[in-house]
């Protein structure tokens, strides 16, 4: 049974973002690497959308009685959704996956004979493993014992939404409800690791402080090979990128603020995912897609994974538009003239969609904790979707 609930959780960072990230570029082909975090955002971004839809539910029907059962709604509805994109795609792709697996086998092929084809490249190729293990084993074994502040929101909000059945609804030091910030109901990485946790069966603690650090190093990497292959032509240059990149990391955490604590300390938190993996992918992304000819098809694509990345942290309203502008003025200035506009919208749907979602927060929050109903005075305590709720006697 163990078994079978640990390759559950892998089904969410193996095949589920590759259906998702397939259905996402159907239009515009791009590498597996591309579909795969594409898809890995767009699954998050699902889920964004669905739990933006349904702790605002919770908090309407919220007149001073607290209330349970919104985590439970949001399983229902984010498991069977995501059960008709995988049929959909094995649909779509049933007469491609043989094409897919030889091109995948062809390009391995390639990318293995030209690490062990030259002396230097494979002593590059075997430094970078034998960092990265050790990296590895030290994220899995010992990351466990390694507790910042934030975790206290983080680990226990995750913890509180499976316990209370609500979406960051409970008062973290006390467990009373209804207790709402703002800042912390307008993301849903908190409630995505109590799916991951729900769906495994494995603690929270365990989710946060043993597993996720493994998979999170090898995507991070994984996006960074990305990046090197968009800077670097030969392979032994690219190797050569990680072990400085790796040194840099393992020799960078001074204090808790460093990226190096995003990656190597606390990597399952909301906040480092946006920087060390969201970010570095999200600019890279955005810079090809400016390079390149543009095309709709690539539209997509960019709003899945903004909207992805804005369900990671609030702090998505302020680092992905940042990020995005400055990406867009310098496309701009290189071309010597306005260009690519619909790109630019299209990566600020995320950062919007947050700040839409945390005023609409916030103005319910002041309607409740003021005593009068000034934004939504149609507010009724038995609306027809109250029956999915149900009081927390």
């Amino acid at each position: 049974m163990i078994i079978i609930r640990a390759l559950a959780f892998l089904l969410f960072f193996t095949v589920i973002p590759m259906a998702v990230g397939r259905l996402i570029t159907y239009k515009a082909r791009v590498s597996l690497t591309e579909e795969y975090l594409i898809g890995f955002f767009g699954n998050l971004g699902i889920f964004y959308i669905l739990y933006s839809v349904i702790a605002w539910l919770q908090l309407w029907v919220t007149m001073g009685e607290a209330v349970t059962g919104a985590f439970t709604l949001l399983l229902k509805a984010y498991f069977p959704l995501i059960a008709v994109l995988l049929i959909a795609w094995l649909v779509l792709e049933r007469k491609s996956f043989s094409a897919g697996i030889k091109t995948a086998t062809t390009k391995f092929g390639i990318i293995t004979k030209k690490i062990f084809t030259d002396g230097f490249t494979v002593i590059y190729f075997l430094a970078f493993m034998a960092v990265l293990v050790l990296q590895l084993y030290m994220a899995y074994g010992y990351e466990v014992n390694e507790w910042s502040y934030d975790d206290y929101d983080y680990v226990v909000s995750s913890k509180d939404t499976i316990t209370y059945d609500a979406l960051s609804y409970v008062n973290i030091i006390d467990g009373t409800m209804p207790n709402t910030l703002e800042k912390r109901l307008a993301y849903s990485w908190d409630s995505y690791i109590a799916m991951l946790s729900k769906v495994s069966g494995f603690e929270v603690t365990t989710v946060c402080h043993t597993i996720l650090p493994v998979l999170f190093l090898l995507i991070a990497y994984g996006v960074y090979y990305y990046i090197a292959q968009f800077i670097f032509e030969k392979t032994d240059d690219r190797l050569i990128f990680l072990l400085i990149l790796s040194f840099a990391y393992i020799f960078g955490l001074y204090s808790h603020y460093s990226v190096t604590f995003r990656l190597l300390g606390a990597i399952w938190q909301g906040k480092a995912v946006l920087t060390v993996i969201a970010i570095p992918f999200f600019t890279m992304y955005l810079i090809k897609s400016y390079s390149s000819t543009l095309s709709n098809g690539r539209i997509l694509p960019i709003i899945a994974i903004s909207m992805g990345a804005s369900s990671l942290t609030s702090l998505g309203i302020i680092f992905i538009p940042i990020m995005a502008v400055i990406t867009w003025v310098l496309m701009c200035a290189y071309n010597k003239r306005i260009y690519g506009i619909r790109y630019l919208i299209a990566s600020l749907v995320g950062p919007a969609y947050l700040g839409v979602f945390y005023t609409l927060i916030w103005m319910l929050q002041s309607d409740a904790t003021g005593g009068s109903d000034q934004y939504f005075p149609f507010r009724r305590r038995h609306e027809w979707w109250y029956k999915w709720f149900k009081e927390n006697i």
